[in-house]
């Protein structure tokens, strides 16, 4: 057939054509290329959408009602949204979709359409809306455009296509792309129509497991009739998780199946499945190997994991379509053997961090590694050659290769004894990384070619380096007071330099060099006056040992630890509280002019919400937060109280350093008291070091924040950017080399924001598996059920029978109900998890949970009729357990 105007027959389309055909064309025409079963069908082009929203005067009332949707909704990246603003979201999509409702499909169009469906055979097809913005590497859109069944006769389709143009506009759609950083501009609807496959089965295949990411898994799940009832999650179907090498079922659930869809009239309706059908298996060893060889080919022919939806009619099976899973976290490239590989969130493992950081941001750390560890690398090989092949940028976050550790049996005792160790910053991941070397213990052996060598890794620098360390630290065990001054000397020297050198700089060249020359540098001088405090981080636990040693009640303990003098953090929170009660005195509230508020942030305004990221907006540049605190302690009136308590706990520690000397002095004589006494004392002195290195580390990183915004003045002076700060959506290497910056920061930015709500696991493997939490015990007040998002989460429960009652919902509360279809989706903006009764990994709760980073879990049974409104619920999401917590 010759391209008629507005269609094109799929097979004429491809990945090039997906500005024309949009995603779901597009990546039907590439199967059909494949030589993949696909029913044969066509596909209206984005330009007949067009066509018809400009005949019928569609645009400008488009955009003004999302101007008001702007104006009154709540457009922030946060969880959830308010139910005033999912009000105004329903309301104005519903007044979309009326529009084109009423709209006329031209003439010209009405020609294209026949003479495409007269050539099809005008048979019943399916209509499926194939959007630009749908089916894409970082966003599949499952589920919230429209599909029809059963269409037959002109008329019929028609129909069917105007509600797939209006479904761009629907309610879920339209709060899906503000989720994924989508923006409302431009976009345009293409519309799938295929002879429909009256499905005996039908269901979906994950070339990758879903929920725990392993790429050497598919997920398979299957149910009786056409696929909607599936895809919606309106029955539980089979499933299998099955080895991709040699098509083992690693496992198998077999589903009641109530009810499946079935054609009727003009559509598909939901009927009830036979009772002697409902529990039988829908695929045999044979067909589900079928499917599996199907499932490789296409992941091969798309280069990237696939989310597959496929019918089975008269023996033979037909894939109707495919789209890239969008909700898996990276996977390292390894260039090596196919041995196991293990990989740790070093975001999560240093500072407990959860969010990503920016372009920049990152490639600063990377920077900052790379000079350390040429410091300590034996030969001191040149920095800009070294390379570091065990440091993995995903998503955002720095991942570290643990593996050739791992082999190392006392590495992992130590990490054992690490993850119950108190002072472990976070012990959830050292657990993380514990369960899954136990997990894989004979793969890791079985690839150690040898323990690693680690004395030949190390320069001698560093025997330098642990030997001053060591001295800082016997020092400040001996003179407490002196120690605490020279760490706060190394440290405010080092900023003083670097804001000494900050001044010269002319160009945007000097300034990549002068962040090149002193992070460091930076780093070392800001950090290595810790050392004098590093003793008395033990002084607590040795007094405890001391005093149960001789049967004495450590409870003063808890004393000693309140209210640490010489601590830069307690200080910013007295400082905040003093400046409350002067505004408060003075009749004032916070705001930026008042001199309290400029005195706050002269001292404290280079910190921010990500202090390790120097691409994030500091309290100076925007200091709505510290605003907002201010003038809540203010209303409150409660500063003075604060303030007193914090003078009283330090008397109080004091007075218990006293009471503890004194009963070691009758139980254990003189020489422990004074020992005791001793150390308690330094703790209070040195303890609060612990801040130092973050403290002014966060002020070298506002030096440097500071010369790159100095970048981007100059880079948007000479229309490389279209705003300075959009700098920190480049690296390095990007800004000194790439010629168009404002094309690379429209690609970046959208990329950078949709990680921001996507979870990072605390461990990683090779083959994908991603370990969000540790694996935890069935308790007496818990349900089992199937998990399918990761993640855990804890909240209150608001059991919905329909989303129609969605304006019950309060923020961050875990929505309990049945099932959910597309028609659910705004609410996920304002939920914290999703528990449903049915459905399994490939349903659309499962899969939009995913994607908005929800833990779920599907398939408890009568969980509705189990639990009340406001009960508390842990909800983890990687181990299908949801916990009554009262």
């Amino acid at each position: 057939m010759e391209e008629v105007g507005f269609v094109k027959l799929l097979k004429e389309v491809g990945s090039e054509d997906l500005p024309a055909a949009g995603g779901k064309g597009a990546n039907l025409g590439e199967m059909i290329r494949a030589s993949l079963p696909v029913p044969d069908g066509f596909v209206l082009l984005v330009d007949s959408y067009r066509e018809f929203v400009e005949a019928n005067g569609l645009e400008k009332h488009i955009e003004k009602l999302l101007a008001g949707l702007a104006e009154g909704a709540n457009e922030s990246s946060d969880r959830a949204v308010s139910a005033e603003g999912a009000q105004i979201l329903k309301e104005t999509t519903e007044e979309i979709k009326s529009l084109f409702a009423v709209g006329k499909i031209s003439e010209r169009l009405r020609e294209d359409i026949d003479h495409a469906y007269e050539a099809l055979g005008r048979p019943e097809v399916a209509v499926r809306s194939s959007a630009t913005a749908e089916d894409l590497p970082g966003a599949s859109f499952a589920g919230q455009y429209s599909t029809y069944l059963n269409i037959r006769g002109e008329e019929e389709l028609y129909e069917a296509v105007k509600k797939c143009w209006a479904s761009l506009w629907n309610e879920r759609a339209v709060s899906y792309r503000a989720r994924q950083g989508i923006g409302s501009k431009d976009l345009a609807h293409g519309v799938v129509v295929q002879k429909l496959v009256d499905s005996e089965k039908s269901g979906i295949m994950f070339t990758a497991n879903p929920v725990n990411g392993r790429r050497d898994q598919i997920s398979l799940s299957s149910s009786w009739g056409l696929g909607e009832a599936v895809v919606s999650g309106e029955v539980e179907p089979d499933q299998w998780v099955i080895d991709k090498k040699n098509g083992r079922v690693i496992s198998e659930y077999i589903a009641v199946k109530k009810v499946m869809t079935v054609r009727k009239e003009g559509g598909s309706e939901l009927a009830g499945v036979e009772e002697h059908r409902q529990t039988g298996v829908t695929l045999n060893e044979a067909e589900r190997n079928e499917l599996l060889k199907l499932a490789l080919n296409v992941e091969e022919y798309f280069s990237s994991p696939q989310d597959i939806e496929w019918a089975y009619e008269g023996g033979r099976f037909y894939l109707v379509q495919t789209r890239p899973i969008t909700a898996l976290f990276p996977v390292p490239e390894f260039r090596g053997d196919d041995d196991l590989r293990i990989y740790v969130n070093i975001n999560m493992a240093w500072q407990a961090v959860k969010d990503p950081f920016t372009p920049f941001g990152i490639d600063l750390f990377e920077e900052l590694t790379r000079d350390l560890v040429t410091r300590l690398s034996k030969g001191r090989p040149k920095k800009e050659e070294l390379k570091l092949w065990w440091f993995h940028n995903l998503a955002g976050r720095m991942f570290a290769d643990m593996t050739d550790l791992l082999k190392v049996e006392r590495i992992q005792n130590r990490l054992r004894q690490k993850s119950v160790d108190p002072l472990d910053r976070e012990p959830m991941t050292t657990k993380a990384l514990v369960q899954v070397a136990e997990q894989y213990k004979d793969e890791l052996m079985a690839g150690n070619r040898g323990k690693p060598n680690l004395r030949k890794l190390i320069h001698p620098g560093l025997v330098g380096l642990m030997l001053k360390a060591v001295g800082k630290a016997m020092y400040g065990a001996f003179n407490p007071v002196k120690g605490r001054e020279k760490a706060l000397k190394m440290a405010e020297d080092t900023i003083a330099n670097l804001e000494e050198q900050s001044r010269y700089l002319k160009t945007v060249e000097e300034r990549l060099r002068f962040i090149e020359n002193h992070t460091g540098s930076a780093f070392m001088g800001v950090t290595m006056g810790f050392a004098y405090g590093a003793a008395s981080f033990r002084y607590m636990n040795r007094a405890k040992e001391i005093l149960e040693r001789y049967k004495l009640d450590p409870a003063d303990l808890d004393l000693v630890g309140k209210a640490l003098p010489y601590n830069v953090t307690t200080e910013m929170g007295m400082d905040l509280l003093k400046a409350a009660k002067n505004l408060d005195e003075r009749r004032k509230r916070a705001a930026p002019g008042e001199e309290e508020v400029i005195a706050f942030l002269n001292k404290y305004g280079h910190k921010s919400s990500f202090e390790l990221d120097v691409g994030t907006a500091t309290w100076e540049e925007a200091p709505g937060y510290i605003l907002d605190l201010l003038n809540f302690y203010i209303d409150n009136k409660d500063y003075d109280q604060r303030i007193e308590r914090f003078y009283r706990e330090q008397q109080e520690a004091d007075e218990a350093i006293e009471r503890i000397t004194e009963k070691l002095k009758t139980a254990a004589g003189r020489r422990v008291a004074r020992r005791a006494g001793k150390m308690l004392r330094a703790y209070r002195q040195l303890f609060g070091l612990r801040e130092v290195p973050k403290f002014y580390g966060s002020k070298a990183f506002g030096i440097f924040r500071a010369v790159m915004v100095e970048a981007g003045e100059e880079l948007a002076g000479a229309g490389r950017l279209e705003d300075k700060m959009d700098i920190f959506f480049l690296t390095r290497e990007e800004i000194r080399t790439h010629h168009d910056l404002k094309s690379l920061v429209e690609q970046k930015k959208p990329e950078y924001f949709r990680d921001l709500n996507r979870p990072a696991p605390r461990v990683l493997t090779s083959t994908g598996e991603s370990v969000y939490a540790v694996m935890d015990q069935v308790a007496e007040n818990a349900y089992r059920g199937i998990a399918v998002s990761p993640g855990v989460y804890e909240g209150r429960v608001k059991i919905l029978a329909d989303p129609a009652e969605g304006d019950k919902l309060e923020s961050g509360d875990i929505l309990v109900t049945v099932a959910t279809n597309p028609a659910w989706t705004p609410l996920f903006l304002r939920i914290g998890a999703l528990v449903m009764e049915t459905g399994g990994t490939m349903s659309h709760g499962s899969i939009v949970s995913r994607e908005y980073g929800l833990p779920a879990v599907a398939g408890v049974a009568n969980i509705t009729t189990e639990l009340e409104d406001g009960q508390k619920l842990r909800v983890n999401g990687e181990t299908g357990i949801v916990e009554i917590l009262d």
